[in-house]
């Protein structure tokens, strides 16, 4: 990625210090410290507009894309300075996969929206590409489905298949981290159950961070969990820890009464 790296601790695979994001003169969040584990799921809750998601986007840099928006402080990956001016973003965008809250395929055959990540990847013999596009539609538990159908449109596919074909073009070029930002909000339940179980089998293939809404969600899915809050008109990491002392043992009041229902 680039030489400047430094050394963060083998358990970690993601580190920020002193983050803060702004859009303009608005600060969404600032002074973010958070250690995410690696090879395990990260749940980022708290009530809406308190930067879950700002946050989220400066984990693959899609920050950039944003006019006005300007990130200080640091954020490494494996030690690599991923806020550094010269960091190769469609490098990073493989080692850091996003997967939005609307499921977003390409409009193009469901087959082409697999091969043309791999096409880019650099991997020139087709039957290789065709190998890979099964073996991750297999892992996506769409395979069966889709079989038959390959050339098809992937927006003929139902909204929690589009999500999971979403996945499976982010897993397709095995990233180390897997970023998800409300992956089930606009599913239907049996959809959203289908998704929610499918990252908690991808939990051993890379780290996984899960920016959810649903408490009851992160209580099934999360190892860790960082809770954010509203302080002084921004986004704050008022805790974060262990998912099972986070819901049993809340250390910060304001999170004892969002996860009791009370606030937020």
């Amino acid at each position: 990625m680039h030489p400047m790296a430094s050394e963060i601790p083998p358990s970690i695979v993601l580190q920020s210090r002193r983050l803060r994001v702004s859009y303009g003169a608005t600060v969404a969040v600032r002074d973010i410290d958070l250690d995410i584990p690696r090879q395990r799921i990260t749940a980022v809750i708290g009530p809406s507009g308190c930067g879950k998601s700002s946050f989220l986007a400066t984990l693959n840099r899609i920050t950039d894309m944003i006019p006005g928006c300007h990130v200080e402080g640091s954020v490494r990956l494996d030690g690599d300075d991923l806020l550094h001016p010269e960091l190769d973003l469609i490098q990073l965008r493989r080692r850091v996969g996003m997967i939005f809250q609307k499921p977003n395929p390409f409009p193009m055959s469901i087959r082409r929206n697999l091969d043309l990540p791999l096409r880019a990847k650099g991997i020139s013999l087709g039957a290789e590409r065709l190998r890979l596009i099964e073996h991750t539609l297999q892992q996506v538990g769409l395979w069966d489905e889709v079989e038959g159908r390959l050339e098809t449109s992937a927006l003929a596919l139902s909204g929690g298949q589009q999500q999971r074909l979403c996945i499976a073009r982010a897993l397709v070029l095995e990233p180390e981290v897997l970023l998800f930002d409300e992956p089930c909000s606009a599913l239907d339940p049996i959809s959203s159950g289908v998704v929610e179980d499918l990252i908690v089998q991808l939990k051993g293939r890379a780290s996984i961070i899960v920016v959810t809404h649903n408490l009851a969600q992160a209580r099934r899915m999360a190892d860790h969990v960082a809770m954010f809050w509203h302080e002084e008109g921004t986004g704050r990491l008022i805790e974060a820890g262990p998912a099972a002392q986070i819901f049993e043992q809340p250390k910060h009041p304001m999170t004892a009464a969002y996860i009791d229902g009370s606030r937020g």
